[in-house]
């Protein structure tokens, strides 16, 4: 080896020699400072082994990161006999066109909105006064009860694990999206009048079956698609 290769091999020792002695890595300062061959020979094996602990824990979160474990504790709690569902529905549409007509002409006619007494068409334009029309009901304390659809005249066959019901077995409920909806094996809050259904009522197995006609003529044009809402839910309402 030529003087300056010497030359260049001792300052990169040296350079390596002074990292090792300030680095804050465990055992290499040690490894630099040792003055015997079994103190350094003893520090690099610790250091070698502890490097390697380090990574193979290292390695083991990062796989377990990607295998994405999950626990899951799934518990249930069998209750029998069953409360059958509270049933609710609602027609999309909240209002029968027939039964508002002629209140909504009334209404737009007065303040110079429309001026005619045709009760089979109803324009765009004319609908567009019908959320003002609601507003000034609700404002002189009017009911818009007349309007709904009523559940007698939806409902044109029930049974209940196959007996027949009625819409006497329903309550009603206004919503502010489906005017008047009714519900199916329903109890109200403090009510001591406990009608609730089982669900192995009559022999069965807890199956209701209705009939139902939403009156799609008489839906109001240019506001709904004609359909029924309905879903299961608690018995108190």
């Amino acid at each position: 080896m030529m003087k300056g290769d010497k030359k260049r091999h001792g300052r990169r020792l040296s350079i390596i020699r002074e990292f090792a002695l300030n680095t804050s890595t465990h055992a290499l300062p040690s490894i630099a400072r040792s003055e015997s061959i079994q103190n350094r020979v003893f520090w690099s094996i610790s250091f070698i082994s502890f490097t390697a602990i380090m990574i193979y824990f290292i390695v083991k979160a990062i796989l377990a990161y990607f295998e994405y474990p999950t626990q899951m504790n799934v518990s249930y709690h069998s209750e029998w006999p069953q409360y059958f569902p509270a049933f609710s529905l609602c027609n999309a549409s909240p209002f029968r066109y027939d039964r508002f007509i002629e209140s909504f002409l009334n209404y737009t006619n007065t303040r110079n909105l429309t001026n005619t007494n045709d009760t089979t068409t109803l324009s765009a334009r004319q609908a567009s006064y019908l959320w003002n029309f609601l507003v000034d009901r609700v404002n002189r304390n009017e009911s818009m009860e007349p309007f709904f659809y009523s559940l007698s005249s939806m409902l044109y066959t029930c049974t209940f694990n196959s007996q027949p019901c009625s819409a006497a077995d329903f309550i009603s409920f206004t919503s502010s999206t489906y005017g008047l909806c009714y519900t199916f094996n329903a109890k109200l809050k403090n009510s001591s009048n406990d009608n609730v259904r089982y669900g192995y009522q009559n022999g069965g197995t807890g199956k209701l079956n209705l009939g139902l006609y939403v009156h799609s003529h008489q839906y109001v044009p240019h506001v709904e698609d004609s359909e029924c809402e309905y879903w299961s839910h608690q018995n108190t309402s």
